[in-house]
């Protein structure tokens, strides 16, 4: 499928109709990767009336942006989101001054899609990533569209999109997400507290000390590091259990919401229960893949997991064998099915530390 200029670059405000669905192109390829399924899955000893889609970080959000699709309803009929949400997509105001600045930082006339169509893709590509960096980091993702996509999938001030409300979910973060992207920091492992106090107050102002106060108390072992690494880990947790809370309030079809605790112990655990790090148990390949570490019960969660995905994905029900009884979501209790070297279903697992963001979702990038 297209990604970023070739997949979500939205022309309608400059092409006119012609373009009409420019800024979706890529999921509408996704779609139609469904539609392919759908009519072929039979003759390879499957069921097109029960597909699951499932995906991780940017996935997730693919698998976001397809339950908004109205054009997507009925090709799929569960969905798994692990570890990144999409909430909003782009409003249209912001593609087309995107897309206008592009035409101007590819050296082309105002207007002049034509000239965008005949650039090869690196000249292209090139003046992408030259206009993203002038445009304050802007990706080309997703826009609302009113044809192919007319409602933000999550929006924090409304609803879930209603082409999602049927379509039964199973959705989930790691606990110390960030740990991939900050291993390559030069303070890993080396941060002092006084650094700790001027990183934190850098993102979130003079709130950061009851942030930390709560997270210090709840781990008084951790580092100035580990600290770090699980508060900024945090806002895709405060995310993911919005979505949650939206899809209960809406009266969804059931939501089944993971926590993913497990720590590996490779090089000496930098990476903890890293962004990522549950893929290989997913797939209960966990044994072959360096980043999970050498700890001998990689192979009995790996065991455990795969089921549980496989069990949701013919069932709509995540529960099997070997599988603490895991409930649906709802938001008193909120039911939640830690995923660790002893797995349980636990209650608002650390609520204190969830609570403390008061659902803020400013922070979630």
């Amino acid at each position: 499928h297209r990604l970023n200029v070739f997949g979500y670059l939205d022309l309608t405000s400059i092409g006119g109709d012609a373009f009409a669905g420019s800024g979706v192109a890529g999921i509408l390829d996704l779609v139609e990767a469904l539609r392919w399924v759908r009519a072929n899955i039979a003759a390879f000893g499957g069921d097109p009336e029960n597909v699951t889609i499932f995906g991780e970080s940017g996935g997730g959000r693919k698998v976001c942006a397809l339950l908004a699709m109205p054009s997507a309803e009925g090709v799929f009929h569960r969905a798994i989101v692990q570890s990144s949400v999409m909430l909003r997509a782009t409003e249209p105001a912001r593609a087309a001054d995107f897309a206008r600045a592009l035409i101007a930082e590819a050296g082309l006339a105002e207007g002049d899609v034509a000239g965008l169509q005949a650039m090869g893709f690196e000249q292209l590509t090139e003046a992408y990533h030259r206009t993203q960096k002038a445009q304050g980091g802007f990706q080309c993702a997703p826009t609302i569209d009113a044809t192919y996509f007319p409602h933000h999938p999550h929006d924090p001030e409304g609803a879930p999109a209603p082409s999602s409300l049927g379509v039964p979910l199973m959705i989930g973060t790691n606990k110390d997400e960030m740990a991939l992207f900050l291993a390559k920091s030069p303070k890993r492992r080396k941060l002092t507290e006084e650094e700790l106090h001027t990183d934190l107050a850098a993102i979130y102002g003079d709130r950061y000390r009851e942030v930390l106060d709560v997270y210090r108390r709840n781990r008084p072992d951790a580092t100035p590091w580990d600290l770090w690494v699980g508060i900024e880990s945090e806002p895709r947790r405060v995310a993911v259990n919005k979505v949650c809370e939206m899809r209960t309030a809406a009266g969804a079809a059931p939501t089944y919401l993971y926590s993913f605790d497990w720590e590996s112990d490779f090089l000496g655990g930098l990476f903890k229960a890293a962004h990522a790090m549950e893929i290989p148990f997913v797939f209960d390949n966990a044994e072959i893949v360096p980043m999970t570490g050498e700890s001998e019960d990689r192979g009995a969660l790996g065991k455990l997991m795969s089921p549980t995905w496989a069990a949701f994905a013919r069932n709509v029900d995540p529960n099997h064998a070997g599988l603490p009884r895991w409930e649906p979501f709802d938001p008193e209790r909120r039911p939640t099915m830690v995923f660790d070297t002893t797995t349980r279903a636990e209650d608002n697992p650390r609520g204190e530390e969830l609570a403390v963001w008061k659902g803020d979702l400013s922070y979630y990038r």
